[in-house]
């Protein structure tokens, strides 16, 4: 029993259970339904679908390439060819929805006249010390058609330096920080 606790189990499956069910995951974790994601926007959540299909038959593939033994591989074959099948099927859903297109951006119900388009379309380099790799993301025409992407290589400030309050007494802070003063630059 030690053996083949030690040998691949989980010891926890034997040590509060005696190996009854369990509603957990391989891993241990309780089964809450933190991994259900439901935004309330059909197109979010089918594209969520998408990519937790995705990373399942990632993860299915790495398993198929671990193991030698002819049972586990058709079975993870079988999970593989279910995780295509559910790609597809999330994204023949937002195609019914007129595509990607037409769902994007998501939620496409917000006004556009409220969203601060001059930053929708270029990115940031947040590296201090090299350029932004170049990329069909950063240059040339947006995939919804509605703007051309671009890159910022030093970003600007577009807003104020914060004014924080003193640190309140007893909270544990520095000195410097209650008194507000300030340190010297090094």
């Amino acid at each position: 029993m030690v053996n083949a606790i030690l040998g691949g189990m989980n010891p926890r499956h034997i040590l509060s259970s005696g190996l009854a069910a369990m509603p957990v995951n391989a891993n241990g974790m309780p089964f809450d339904m933190s991994h259900i994601y439901a935004s309330g926007n059909v197109a979010a959540d089918m594209l969520a679908n998408v990519t937790a299909e995705a990373t399942g038959r990632v993860l299915a593939t790495r398993l198929y390439n671990m193991t030698e033994d002819k049972g586990m591989k058709d079975f993870l074959s079988f999970l593989i060819a279910r995780d295509t099948l559910h790609q597809q099927q999330w994204l023949a859903a937002i195609e019914e929805m007129g595509g990607l297109n037409a769902s994007l951006p998501i939620p496409n119900s917000f006004p556009q006249e409220h969203e601060a388009q001059e930053h929708a379309y270029y990115c940031l380099n947040t590296s201090l010390d090299k350029p932004l790799p170049e990329g069909r993301w950063s240059n040339g025409p947006a995939y919804d058609g509605r703007g051309q992407f671009s890159a910022r290589q030093q970003p600007e400030i577009l807003g104020d330096e914060p004014l924080l309050g003193n640190a309140r007494p007893g909270s544990g802070a520095q000195s410097e920080q209650i008194d507000g003063i300030t340190p010297p630059k090094p």
